[in-house]
């Protein structure tokens, strides 16, 4: 076992390993890699051997960052961060630069229950929508085309911002409705898309994306503005713009369009379980904090269907 490694020594080799052996995206990395930053800036502050010797970093240093970015994150930021210390030190250890990992002895707090934001019916079909065509010879109108697919692929579909961005033509099936969705885990998924998806779609790949495409469009089916793939912070920005206009109640932002895909097929009547495929899930307690209960609509249906209830 080596004794000289440093802080940097495992942080470096952690996230290469994230990056290159567990192929997480780009902005997991991007999460991980702040949260080591900041653990590394909380040692050096307190001036704690752990920086130049990583073996010296015990659970008591763990646990004081913790509580430090617990008064400035929430919980599910500091929930990461736990996360990311547990799989720091446990590459650590199994590529022997520690022979215990001190997060191992840390404890989770609780995770509050509060259901996940969404937007109603009337909200998505506003926000679906949203994208028009400008008026008169303008040189943007390959802009609203392209959002109108986005609005609709989000929606329906319930894809994540990742999977959106990620799509080639080749991933699409305009006859069958049709997307393959290359997930977390490079887990891969088919997922069906609606008439109005279909159509969005069309007029985007036949009348907006070749006046877009340059040299760097490559096979990716949505672009950005200057013809390279479409990013998720365009995507969030067009979205929170898009919210506004319509009125919606807060934030409009991809997640809250997947959140919408799932409750509104729950309150439709879809089975639980196809929705979890549908959003490509690998625990169904994951998919069910993704799914708002209309509690009125839920004891109509059960005053309407428990024989107890009829009396």
């Amino acid at each position: 076992m080596s004794t000289g490694a440093t802080l940097d020594d495992a942080i470096t080799a952690w996230l290469a390993h994230l990056e290159h052996v567990e192929r997480k995206s780009k902005h997991t990395l991007r999460s991980y890699a702040n949260d080591a930053a900041q653990l590394k800036a909380f040692l050096v502050e307190k001036k704690h051997p752990g920086v130049t010797s990583l073996g010296k970093v015990d659970v008591i240093a763990l646990r004081g960052f913790l509580a430090a970015r617990h008064h400035a994150d929430s919980t599910t930021s500091v929930l990461r961060k736990l996360s990311a210390l547990r799989g720091l030190f446990a590459h650590a250890k199994k590529s022997k630069l520690i022979g215990a990992s001190p997060a191992a002895l840390l404890d989770s707090p609780k995770r509050p229950k509060a259901l996940p934001r969404s937007v109603s019916v009337e909200e998505a079909f506003a926000l679906c929508a949203a994208p028009t065509l400008p008026t008169g010879d303008d040189d943007d109108r390959e802009l609203p085309l392209r959002d109108r697919a986005v609005v609709e692929l989000l929606y329906g579909s319930g894809l994540r911002v990742s999977e959106l961005c990620g799509l080639d033509r080749a991933d699409v099936d305009l006859p069958g409705r049709w997307l393959r969705v290359l997930g977390k885990g490079n887990k891969e998924r088919m997922v069906p898309f609606h008439e109005a998806c279909e159509r969005a779609l069309r007029a985007w790949l036949d009348q907006g994306r070749t006046t877009l495409a340059t040299d760097e469009s490559g096979d990716a089916l949505l672009l950005g503005v200057r013809g390279g793939r479409l990013s998720d912070r365009e995507v969030r920005r067009f979205l929170a713009r898009y919210g506004v206009q319509v009125g919606a109640r807060g934030r409009v932002h991809p997640h809250k369009l997947r959140h919408a895909f799932a409750t509104h097929l729950l309150e439709g009547g879809a089975d639980l379980r196809a929705i979890q495929e549908l959003l490509g899930h690998a625990s169904l307690s994951t998919t069910q904090r993704y799914t708002h209960v209309d509690v009125a609509r839920l004891t109509r249906v059960y005053d309407a269907a428990h024989p107890r209830a009829k009396g």
